[in-house]
């Protein structure tokens, strides 16, 4: 049980990375369609 724990905890960063990455595209996403319709105005 203790090397699960060990996996599990050397799997946590990558996993942090990808949620990271993708969030953050979906923010830039969000804010250029907010910049796009600012500008329409």
């Amino acid at each position: 049980m203790n090397y699960l724990h060990q996996v599990l905890w050397y799997m946590a960063l990558p996993l942090t990375i990808v949620v990271s990455y993708y969030a953050v595209r979906l923010a830039l996403k969000i804010f250029h369609k907010k910049l796009e319709a600012q500008k329409d105005q």
